[in-house]
Formats: structure tokens, sequence, C-alpha cells
């Protein structure tokens, strides 16, 4: 059976095989992966990959944790800064900050994004989405007027929803046709632009 690292050094073990199964991942996809690639990258032997996990697909999940884990830190991080502007300057610049979160270390990070199925069965979500409400619930607080919109919070749940889905929809697609940049411009139009109307029915 699989141990569980205590010390600071198994620790340091299992934290190297999680990046270099990011590194394997990145340069063979998930599917061409191999738990010997992984343990070449991570500078252990194979034997020690089976200390601490099953399989490929345990190593993949610890992946996934570690994702989730890093994409709620940033979220957390920018927070402070994303509530003083307007939703709309707010999300363009949460997705620039995913971007670059994305695009670090040689794009590790987003040549895994971009392999669906990882994605799918083994990242955790929920935090990320916990996370981005409560980005919203602060943001709003900060600029009172949004407060008085019409079901707020099915408002935010389709804009957290809508742009994540549309966000890793275009990076699992090969030739999208558009950069980033617009991508990220367009979600923060629509939503810039439904805000600024509903508020100016409101104000009728």
């Amino acid at each position: 059976m699989p141990r569980k690292p205590q010390q600071q050094r198994s620790k340091h073990t299992v934290d190297a095989i999680v990046e270099g199964a990011f590194i394997a991942v990145a340069e063979h996809g998930a599917l061409g992966a191999t738990t010997r690639q992984i343990a070449e990258y991570a500078g252990v032997g194979v034997g020690s990959i089976y200390e601490y996990f099953d399989n490929k697909e345990a190593i993949y999940a610890a992946m996934g944790e570690r994702f989730s884990k890093e994409m709620v830190e940033l979220i957390q991080r920018v927070t402070p800064n994303i509530v003083r502007v307007s939703l709309r300057d707010a999300i363009h610049q949460l997705i620039v900050e995913t971007a670059q979160f994305l695009n670090k270390n040689n794009e590790r990070y987003l040549r895994c994004a971009r392999e669906s199925a990882l994605m799918e069965r083994h990242v955790p979500f929920v935090p990320i989405y916990r996370a981005l409400s409560d980005l919203f619930v602060q943001h709003a607080i900060a600029h009172p007027e949004i407060l008085r919109m019409n079901r707020l919070q099915t408002v935010a749940y389709i804009f957290i929803n809508s742009g994540m889905s549309t966000m890793i929809r275009y990076l699992n697609h090969p030739n999208p046709g558009f950069s980033f940049d617009d991508l990220a411009q367009g979600l923060a139009d629509m939503a810039g632009h439904y805000v600024e109307r509903e508020l100016e029915l409101l104000a009728a």
C-alpha cells in the first residue's frame, strides 16, 4: 500500500513526483506520459513513485489537487486589487492573471490544461468556483450599485460557470482563430454590457 508522506524529505519527494508529472504530461500528453518518464523528470527511481502512489491515475489526481489549490491561491491573491475596479475591468484582469498562471514555467500548466480528459476527471473545480463566488460577492459589496440587480446570485452563477467553461473550451481548441486577450475582452464586455444595461433599467 502506498504510504502518506510524513517527514519533510518524503513531502519533497512527493512534490518532485507531481512536478515531474506536470512536465511529462506537458511534453508527452496524458496518454503518452509514463511512470518512467515521470520518475526521470522528478529525479527519483520508479520504485519511489509506487511508495506514494498506486498508479499513474493517482499521480494525476495529485496534479489536479495542486492545480486547483494554486488557482484558488491566485484568485485570493488578486482579489484585493480586482474588487476596486469595475466589473468589466475585474473580469478582464482576472482572465489575464489566469493566462499568466497557465503560461508560467514554459506553458506547462497551459499544455496540461489542454488535456480535457485530465482536467475533467482529476481537477477539483468546486474550490475554484467557490473562490470565484467569494470574489464576486466582495466585488459587489465594494460596488453597492450591483447589489440592486435582480437575480444577482443567478447572474453570478452564469458569469462564473460560463466564463470558466468558455475559457476551458478555448484552451482545448487547436486553432480558435483569435487570441486569448480577445477572449478576455469579449467575456469582460459581455458581462459589463449586461450589468450596465440592468443598472440603467433599474434607474429608469
